[in-house]
């Protein structure tokens, strides 16, 4: 595996709620083409989700509507959600496939306001970054000044978000720092023509009703946004695909016919950059699969774009840190499993990436591209040589064959740190549902420096073995299959992903194990005493102290109701 597939959404939902059925916006396989493959990352971007200022209390404690209905049908295709962020209707959705997320790194979200000179967040930004396979990716999400006329606002928008957005993770500190960036959203940029020649909205859409095969080129050269990346006051970093398709707002609600009270405009666009030669040996570049529109969709005034992207990256070495070991039998362990794959019996060896899915028939199944990485992941030789600077960091857990009983005083297990990893004093193990479906829902978790028992101090270069011992009450209290997480967190705003380990047991002494669903069951947390190991920058309002709203709102509602 060299490429990484990324699918992008953009829609500006017009303060509406989900009324269509949404897996053909993600392009989901259908009767037809069953064995399609599914892309490694979901970025979904939407503008205007509701969000009244009333309202913004109810925001932070429950889900909205499109976030639920992405879930439903994300979640049981295997994909969890690395990040997400929202600033009042702007919200930014990164999923990805659960096999890549033992190699997320630095993982962040920021956010720019620019609405009333850059004290409200009705426009503005919000964005994710993080690194994987030896890349820096970001995603933005905007939403910048509407109307025909506002063209300089807009541009100083792009600015301000670009000098604003500033990010706490080594040399990407700013978005075009970042080896890839995919800017996406309603960019509210319209055509412009000149004013002794200017059409009405009417005469706009008579002459787009003329166009043959999507060749949009004279109306395109009136286009705000290729203007202004042509002459550098914004955007000129980025690249735009070929548009061959009609101009995306404005629609009348309900219907395909265009609302001519405003002029037919292509506000809503997906851009990327790249710097392909960040790196020796290896040229980084984006291959464009797919942009287009989907005109299906009537629940707003605006069409949603969609594009699908393939991206190089990296690969270098990732071994495995414990001595290799001969293979270990079945758990026995019944659980259902969120990944969709086929039934096989694998051999889990200590050189395989400990992230493993359990079938119903109990089978172990790696969840993790099965490729012997002494070979550099299928590559070449040559190739291999060319990422041999690049290693991964990585924490491995013992396998956890006891069951941990609830109320247990003395809980331990181990996990190896590789050489390179340094630990940080806020690195926290999280626990888990085996099932998870979103990095940020923990259960619960324990900082590091408090379950790490005194241990003798490895060589150097050599890897680290730590015992964990879990004290009472620090467990989760509901019987069920749960996973630990391995977080190292150098400061409040970014994270990595080192380790995950294999499911274990928890059970009541009393009663009888009950399987819980983690896409059913409403879980919960409790709020740490030092700042929250999974915040991301807080609004004014939606910060509130010692309130962990994120993991309040599932006592409230399931997100994950699968009808």
């Amino acid at each position: 595996m060299d490429t990484l597939r990324c699918y992008f959404v953009t829609w500006n939902v017009a303060t509406k709620s989900p009324g269509q059925d949404l897996n053909s916006l993600l392009d989901f396989p259908s009767q037809y083409n069953k064995n399609k493959p599914l892309p490694d990352f979901y970025v979904l971007g939407l503008q205007e989700v509701k969000s009244q200022p009333q309202n913004m209390l109810m925001d932070s404690l429950f889900t909205d509507p499109w976030t639920s209905s992405f879930n439903k049908i994300l979640c049981r295709q295997g994909f969890i959600i690395a990040k997400s962020t929202r600033l009042q209707g702007l919200v930014l959705l990164v999923y990805t496939h659960l096999k890549h997320v033992m190699h997320l790194r630095d993982i962040e979200a920021q956010y720019t306001k620019t609405g009333l000179g850059g004290m409200w967040g009705n426009k503005g930004a919000v964005s994710v970054r993080f690194n994987i396979y030896g890349c820096s990716v970001c995603f933005v999400n905007s939403h910048l000044t509407a109307h025909d006329h506002l063209l300089a606002d807009r541009i100083n928008d792009y600015n301000a978000i670009i000098k604003q957005h500033e990010y706490h993770a080594g040399e990407t500190t700013n978005i075009l720092y970042h080896d890839y960036v995919f800017w996406l959203g309603d960019l509210n940029f319209r055509t412009d023509h000149p004013p002794d020649d200017s059409p009405t909205a009417e005469e706009i859409v008579e002459a787009l009703n003329t166009v043959e095969k999507d060749k949009y080129s004279n109306l395109l050269k009136h286009d705000q946004l290729l203007a202004v990346m042509e002459t550098g006051e914004a955007f000129s970093e980025f690249v735009e695909p070929e548009i061959r398709f009609p101009p995306t707002y404005k629609f009348s609600i309900g219907g395909d016919e265009y609302d001519v009270k405003r002029k037919p405009s292509w506000t809503d666009r997906i851009l990327y950059k790249v710097i392909a030669n960040n790196y020796e040996n290896v040229t980084l570049r984006v291959d464009l699969l797919s942009y287009n529109h989907m005109p299906h969709y009537t629940v707003s005034d605006h069409k949603p774009v969609v594009a699908l992207y393939s991206i190089k990256i990296r690969h270098g070495f990732t071994r495995s840190v414990v001595e290799e070991a001969p293979p270990r039998a079945r758990s026995g362990i019944r659980m259902r499993s969120a990944i969709v794959m086929t039934e096989a019996t694998e051999e889990i060896t200590a050189c395989s990436m400990p992230f493993v899915a359990i079938d119903d028939q109990g089978s172990n199944v790696i969840g993790v591209d099965a490729t012997d990485y002494s070979t550099g992941n299928g590559q070449s030789g040559e190739e291999t040589q060319a990422f041999s600077n690049y290693t991964e960091k990585i924490v491995e857990f013992a396998p956890i064959s006891r069951i941990w009983y609830i109320g247990d005083a003395d809980f331990r297990t181990q996990c190896t740190l590789s050489p390179d990893v340094e630990v940080h004093p806020n690195d926290w193990i999280g626990i888990y549902d085996a099932n998870f479906y979103n990095l940020d829902d923990y259960i619960a978790y324990e900082y590091l420096a408090k379950v790490s028992l005194p241990h003798a101090p490895s060589a150097p270069g050599q890897p680290r073995t730590i015992t964990l011992r879990f004290p009472v009450g620090s467990g989760v209290r509901t019987p069920g299959f749960y996973r630990f997480i391995y977080f190292s967190q150098p400061n409040s705003d970014v994270r990595s992903v080192l380790g995950i380990s294999e499911p274990f047991e928890v059970s009541s002494k009393e009663d009888s194990l009950v399987t819980v669903d983690p896409c059913d069951q409403a879980s919960t947390s409790s709020s740490p005493g030092r700042s929250k190991p999974s915040n991301a920058n807080s609004d004014i309002f939606t910060d509130f102290t010692g309130l962990d709203v994120a993991k309040l709102s599932r006592h409230f509602s399931n997100d994950l109701t699968f009808d």
